[in-house]
């Protein structure tokens, strides 16, 4: 978005049209397939969905510049964690979790409101603190994230598109391969033996080159 000139805080609203259809073309099949389970996971994501609204407020406001900066530091440690801790991101979903209870929900009201700010890398800020700290595997902490995302996007979309900061030709153009690629995605993670497996994978190329593009960016 930012490439073709968008101003930041109308790519930020305008981003959350794709991320809304892919979330609707994966959610069907990671309902079907178990991996949300609404009794173990509503706690966890009405914090995420409370911090998300507080976030989406606040962007209609404020520039999202400054958390970007402040943020991508943090994509370095997050590599470091992704690469040396490898075992924590290929378990099963374990009942004890890393973290007492009342941090998990602080955090993830945390994320949430940087999910609802800026929207850019929350997916990864996301599943270091269901991984990591809620001890989810990476298939049901993806179904988690999707849960949180279908609940707070679309009031995300109503309140910038309120604010007239969704540029709607290239949201919908957009829209149309995030639904396809989001249930692609879907199949396969929910369906493939060593889902969890790629998906570490996949996770540290997006560390990678969010940590580029975050110090090196284009001009």
């Amino acid at each position: 978005m930012y490439v073709i000139g968008l101003p930041p805080q109308q790519a930020n609203a305008t981003i959350r049209v794709g991320i809304f259809a892919m979330t609707m073309g994966a959610l069907p099949t990671f309902l079907k397939k178990g991996h949300i389970k609404i009794q173990r996971d509503w706690l966890l994501v009405t914090s995420m969905t409370i911090g998300a609204i507080l976030g989406i407020f606040t962007a209609v406001w404020v520039s999202n510049e400054l958390f970007k900066e402040i943020f991508k530091y943090m994509f370095i440690i997050m590599l470091g964690l992704a690469l040396f801790d490898t075992k924590s991101w290929l378990r099963k979903t374990g009942e004890q979790r890393n973290l007492p209870a009342p941090l998990i929900i602080i955090l993830f009201l945390l994320v949430g409101f940087y999910g609802g700010f800026v929207q850019m890398g929350v997916g990864v800020f996301f599943l270091f603190v269901t991984v990591l700290g809620a001890r989810y595997n990476l298939i049901d902490a993806g179904g988690l994230k999707l849960a949180c995302v279908a609940l707070y996007t679309p009031i995300a979309i109503l309140v910038f598109a309120w604010h007239g900061l969704i540029c709607w030709d290239l949201a919908l153009a957009m829209s149309i391969g995030e639904l396809i690629g989001g249930r692609l995605g879907a199949h396969f993670a929910t369906t493939h033996p060593k889902a969890a497996f790629w998906a570490h994978r996949l996770l540290v190329i997006v560390l990678v080159a969010a940590i580029i593009r975050a110090f090196w960016p284009m001009p």
